[in-house]
């Protein structure tokens, strides 16, 4: 094999595992290359909201099709058809993705970290890697956040930060039918905090803890907040836990799209394709896969497609509110969820609703902070 290539993916990522198997999907002959040098057992839980079966339900973990909201405002119950709320491992879509790549004859995996990408020509970059290794490529789709993201003052940032424990017990504790979007009643004072429960079995399940809040927090928070939950409020003393994932994603504002260059292209959290307002990521990310494999195939700028203004102007008044109020957030969620049926919900959050659902989604939540949110977002 050359090393000279159509198209080169640094990050095996999410995103770069969508738009490998995308691009191989719709165009077998390309000369594709991935290089990542993340361990490959490294477990975290991507889920997702769709209708009926879809592409990735091989490899599915968990289904459900019930789900539960809670506050101190009450508990409310989530009848989700036609839609089904699906967990799966990340360790196994990447697997799925590095083997459709690896059984490519026009394509190639390296195993490394990118030093330097430099222009060759117009037309061509090649990318140098730790490992020795060089190659070039037309195109380039990096995963790699600019470090001008965490320098900016300007942009709403919040962070979604977590960590979670799959535990197991000797005895049934979970309803393996229902999951917990958002519980309330245990949080952090003063912040948007809550804890997150995907149950397996009735004797399995992931326990999360989960802020939306501007600032990060030391890890021994988490584990006393995963602590109290599962013994007072699940009521459960004997467990162990057989798993650890934590993760910090950034709900933002702030404008990826000017790391775009010539030939070098941004993806994934890199390129804005995390849903500002929810930290929800996959489903958007397969959405823009396919129209950014679709444009690059159809010789479109890759841009084209890729976001909506209206909803963009949503995500900012929400993360305004959250970030400025941050205490608030459970009554903000409470609202959103008490007044909005949940497939409403999530045909909002996937950007396929019409502008008078959105006008009667936001009216929903109306608040004095909503309204001066709102117009602060549009200055």
């Amino acid at each position: 094999m050359d090393h000279h290539f159509d198209i080169a993916i640094i990050g095996l990522g999410c995103a770069g595992s969508h738009i490998t198997i995308e691009l191989l999907k719709q165009h077998p002959d390309i000369k594709l290359v991935v290089i990542d040098d993340a361990p490959s057992t490294i477990h975290k839980k991507w889920s997702f909201w769709e209708k009926g079966s879809g592409k990735w339900d091989q490899m599915i973990l968990k289904k459900w099709n019930h789900g539960l909201f809670k506050s101190d405002k009450g508990s409310i119950e989530l009848d989700m058809h036609p839609y089904t709320y699906k967990t799966i491992n990340s360790v196994d879509f990447i697997a799925f993705a590095k083997a459709e790549l690896e059984k490519n004859h026009h394509s190639k995996f390296i195993n490394s970290t990118v030093l330097s990408i430099n222009a060759l020509n117009e037309e061509t970059h090649t990318i140098s890697s730790t490992d020795g290794s060089s190659v070039s490529a037309r195109l380039i789709l990096d995963s790699r956040i600019d470090t001008d993201f965490f320098k900016d003052q300007k942009a709403i940032t919040l962070h979604q930060h977590f960590k979670g424990w799959t535990i197991e017990t000797p005895m049934d504790s979970f309803n393996p039918e229902c999951f917990t979007m958002m519980d309330y009643s245990l949080r952090d004072n003063g912040t948007t905090s809550f804890t997150y429960v995907l149950p397996y079995s009735s004797q399995k399940a992931l326990i999360e803890f989960t802020y939306f809040s501007p600032e990060l927090v030391n890890d021994n928070i988490y584990d006393n907040y995963l602590k109290r939950y599962i013994n007072k409020h699940l009521k459960i003393d004997d467990y162990k836990i057989v798993e650890i994932e934590n993760g910090v994603i950034p709900m933002t504002t702030y404008d990826f799209n000017r790391h775009h260059s010539h030939k070098i292209f941004k993806i994934g959290t890199a390129g804005g394709w995390v849903k500002p307002s929810t930290g929800y990521s996959f489903k958007m990310t397969e959405k823009k896969a396919e129209t950014l494999v679709f444009n690059y195939l159809n010789e479109i700028p890759l841009l084209t497609g890729l976001s909506k203004n209206r909803f963009s102007l949503y995500d900012k008044t929400m993360l305004s509110v959250l970030h400025d109020f941050n205490n608030d957030g459970p009554a903000f969620f409470h609202r959103l969820y008490d007044k909005n049926d949940i497939q409403k919900l999530f045909k909002f959050l996937d950007e396929e609703t019409h502008l008078n659902e959105e006008i009667s989604i936001m009216k929903s939540m109306t608040s004095l902070r909503m309204i001066k949110a709102f117009f602060k977002s549009l200055l």
